[in-house]
């Protein structure tokens, strides 16, 4: 896929049918919102699920579930031999790095930063655009501060004043446990 030329996806494919769903990125972060929400019972978290579905529900739920976290994760534009977000066995699951919800501040300020566009009025904005966007803001600003502070190993600080300034900002921008990132979300979908 090279989005260059094409368009963004507007649907997944579930045993070879084609199947419209919902893309505007603030319907993604309500959707790791309601798989992070430990209040919803499974059922409730699969009646929100199949709002994403234009025309209902597919048949095979399963093989949906699978094609909308792919469609997530952006999974069509690994290239061969790239790695996906996806644990393997006996390795540690990636550390959370950022929360849609309780960085919203810094993500909203660095849109209108780097790109004016403000996230909140913005009329559609599709998920994939969106993390590219994400993905691609300036390593100064706070978001982007924020992850990098939060992916750094302490053991990998040799210098013992270093480490422990590094660890003082962790503790002070530290995530709750329980955050999910998009990462976590093709296991999320498991019913």
């Amino acid at each position: 896929m090279n989005l260059i030329y094409e368009d963004f996806p507007a649907s997944i494919f579930v045993d070879d049918e084609e199947i419209p769903i919902v893309t505007d990125f603030r319907e993604y972060v309500k959707l790791i919102d309601i798989l992070e929400d430990t209040d919803l019972s499974p059922y409730e978290k699969r009646f929100l699920v199949d709002q994403f579905f234009i025309k209902g529900p597919p048949e095979n739920f399963e093989g949906a579930m699978d094609a909308l976290a792919e469609f997530v994760t952006m999974e069509a534009l690994r290239r061969p031999g790239q790695e996906s977000g996806e644990e393997h066995e006996g390795e540690e699951r990636e550390k959370d790095v950022y929360s849609f919800e309780i960085d919203y501040p810094f993500i909203f300020s660095a849109f209108l930063h780097d790109y004016g566009i403000n996230i909140r009025t913005v009329p559609y904005l599709h998920w994939w655009e969106f993390r590219m966007l994400f993905d691609g803001l300036s390593d100064d600003t706070e978001i982007k501060q924020r992850i990098m502070y939060r992916s750094i190993d302490l053991k990998d600080v040799k210098d013992k004043d270093e480490r422990r300034r590094i660890e003082k900002i962790q503790r002070s921008i530290k995530l709750p446990d329980d955050a999910l990132t998009d990462y976590d979300i093709g296991d999320a979908f498991e019913w």
